[in-house]
């Protein structure tokens, strides 16, 4: 699969962590070439975790733990030394249903463009943070906060909510977050 960055050439840090993460066995698509602003990647067939939820709603306890699995698969590898940054862990910070490719051999996650080194709470909670704020009309909003919940329900209050304020933080500063969605990120309660 073809990848093409329109505006800059391919971030040579998003592609070594792919790289990295994959020798460790973690699923991602394999990189096969960088050339300027082209990216060949391996093609994934199967729908995002997010299109099958919404085909599929009463898979979402399921897919809740997948997602969760796959942040703690992470979080538990040991970090590389290009990274550099503060904390314990591999984050993804954009590891949400929507980059969860569901293939036939398994999960993909895909968009590695945000990962560093940092605390899995932190990576946890913007993921609830992202989901939770999203907007969405009913009754996509019921299942989304029905996701939220089974998703953070699969970890300890103390695996995420010391992630919360950063995560709120970090999400009010994404320059591609609208208007309507810091206006959420305000009056957000998880």
């Amino acid at each position: 699969m073809l990848r093409r960055y329109r505006r800059r050439a391919v971030p040579e840090r998003e592609v070594a962590i792919m790289r990295y993460v994959h020798d460790l066995g973690y699923p991602v698509p394999r990189v096969f070439d960088v050339r300027g602003t082209d990216l060949v990647l391996e093609r994934v067939d199967g729908p995002t975790m997010l299109a099958d939820l919404r085909r599929r709603p009463w898979r979402m306890r399921r897919h809740a733990h997948l997602l969760s699995r796959l942040h703690r698969e992470l979080h538990g590898l040991p970090p590389p030394d290009f990274l550099g940054g503060d904390g314990a862990a591999i984050v993804h910070l954009d590891l949400h249903p929507a980059n969860v490719m569901l293939a036939s051999g398994g999960p993909v996650v895909i968009d590695w463009a945000n990962a560093a080194q940092g605390d899995a709470p932190l990576d946890v909670a913007l993921t609830a943070v992202v989901l939770a704020a999203a907007p969405v009309e009913p009754p996509l909003s019921w299942l989304r906060d029905q996701f939220v919940r089974a998703f953070l329900g699969e970890f300890a209050p103390a695996e995420w909510r010391v992630g919360l304020d950063r995560a709120l933080a970090y999400r009010r500063a994404d320059g591609n977050v609208s208007d309507k969605e810091k206006e959420r990120l305000t009056k957000l309660r998880l």
